[in-house]
């Protein structure tokens, strides 16, 4: 039954299942108590939680017992930490390969992924604007970001960060942080200097690049959950020195919203003029990641509504 199984889980999932029956079996032999987990990723659809078929899973991790916690380890996945799995494999239903078959659940609404930016710009002594930017992007966007300079390195990754910010610009001094250190999520550091020709009226986004562009939520009606990977909980904050030789003439209206009346989303959009600084935070937050098609409607109104203010700009006039 035993080496059915394998040869079943292998032949769907290839080397992820031999590796990670592999780390079982060394966790086992070095003392750890450990046991195979199979479940069904995301793009292969739901395990029956009742009444287990094989031929619904199709991947394979390893839960280990080490000083009385339980940890899930998959061994396959380049640049993924210690007890981390990747967002794919929460989709419910799990079995344990024991005597038991023991019954676990992989819910996403349990992944917590959050996001701080900050920005700081400034006038320097020639009237022009330079910046600095610091991020900490969330676990699984850092798990891309890593994904991504593996493949392309950090110069085209900088060039594609400089491309998204929305504005004329050159990056300078970039870093990042944690690259390597897989378990922590990385941290984006660099300079900036914005570039602008001396318009009577300047219009900025003070989102610099970081906002939506577009509701990720297209279609009118859905018929099927939504199944985001995780939660969110992203946080945007600026400082900006109003650019030398200009004054505010509009600024985009605050606003705070929840998304249902549980309060289980909520959107703030705050910004404020005062002693030639522009101060402005805007934070996303959603504690479920799954929605049913009831809840679709509101789900796609509350990111119309982000979208929106997130486009929405600063006008600078010239002083006279």
């Amino acid at each position: 039954m035993a080496q059915g199984l394998k040869n079943v889980l292998k032949a769907k999932s290839g080397n992820v299942a031999e590796v990670n029956l592999l780390l079982t079996a060394m966790l086992n032999y070095a003392g750890v108590t450990a046991d195979p987990v199979i479940l069904s990723t995301s793009d292969h659809g739901y395990a029956y939680a009742l009444y287990p078929i094989v031929d619904r899973f199709n991947y394979v991790i390893s839960k280990a017992t080490i000083g009385g916690i339980d940890y899930t380890l998959d061994a396959s996945r380049a640049r993924l930490g210690f007890g981390k799995l990747t967002p794919d494999c929460y989709n419910g239903s799990a079995r344990l390969v024991n005597e038991q078959a023991s019954a676990m659940a992989f819910i996403a609404d349990s992944l917590k992924e959050r996001k701080l930016t900050a920005i700081t710009i400034v006038n320097d002594e020639n009237g022009k604007w330079e910046g600095r930017m610091n991020q900490s992007p969330g676990y699984y966007e850092s798990y891309s970001i890593r994904d991504k300079i593996k493949e392309k390195g950090q110069e085209e990754f900088f060039k594609d960060v400089k491309k998204a910010f929305g504005h004329e610009m050159e990056i300078q001094h970039p870093q990042i942080d944690s690259l390597t250190t897989y378990d922590q999520p990385v941290a984006l550091h660099y300079n900036f200097e914005l570039k602008t020709e001396g318009e009577d009226i300047l219009y900025v986004n003070p989102m610099f690049g970081e906002g939506y562009k577009e509701n990720p939520f297209k279609s009118a009606d859905r018929k099927y959950p939504v199944e985001m990977p995780y939660t969110m909980d992203e946080t945007y904050v600026l400082n900006m020195e109003v650019p030398k030789g200009y004054e505010v003439d509009e600024l985009p209206k605050q606003i705070r919203v929840k998304m249902n009346e549980q309060g289980e989303g909520f959107f703030e959009y705050l910004i404020s003029s005062s002693n030639g600084i522009v101060s402005m935070r805007s934070h996303i937050k959603l504690d479920r990641a799954n929605f049913s098609p009831e809840e679709y409607e509101n789900l796609r109104g509350f990111f119309t509504l982000v979208v929106g203010k997130q486009n929405e700009q600063i006008v600078f006039k010239k002083k006279k």
